[in-house]
């Protein structure tokens, strides 16, 4: 048990910052720039409690796609949170842009690559703490 709540506790923390640097740094003209008819969408300051339960969330959901794919390293993280987040990234940004006037269509080429990255890095952290220390080939299910 331990090693989930390290494990999970890791993602949450890779992915918030993650989010922070690829989302509000890296490429938060981008996004600003290809913006929908939607206003009032975006908050100016977001709720923080709100961000926590959610990357909580998400770093619960890799550290459940990395226990079902034996995932014990943070190469083995890497692989399958990449391919998870490209995955959930097309799913949602398309999904969004299907139904909601909030980006224009940039957005949903460009967004489940930045997903991909974020998810593959964040699982990566996540793989290595999976696996150091132990012999196991998942450890992520082990209490």
């Amino acid at each position: 048990m331990k090693r989930v709540v390290m494990t999970v506790a890791t993602g949450s923390i890779a992915l918030f910052v993650l989010g922070f640097v690829m989302y509000v740094v890296l490429l938060g003209g981008f996004y600003e720039a290809y913006l929908g008819s939607a206003t009032g969408v975006m908050r100016d300051v977001p709720i923080g409690w709100a961000m926590i339960i959610s990357q909580v969330g998400l770093a619960s959901m890799l550290a459940f796609v990395l226990h079902l794919s034996d995932a014990s390293s943070a190469l083995d993280g890497l692989r399958v949170g990449g391919t998870f987040g490209l995955l959930f990234g097309v799913a949602v940004a398309f999904d969004l842009y299907a139904v909601t006037n909030w980006s224009t269509l940039p957005v949903p080429f460009v967004e489940p690559l930045v997903t991909a990255t974020r998810l593959a890095l964040a699982s990566a952290a996540m793989g290595w703490v999976v696996g150091r220390g132990s012999d196991a080939p998942n450890p992520v299910g082990a209490t």
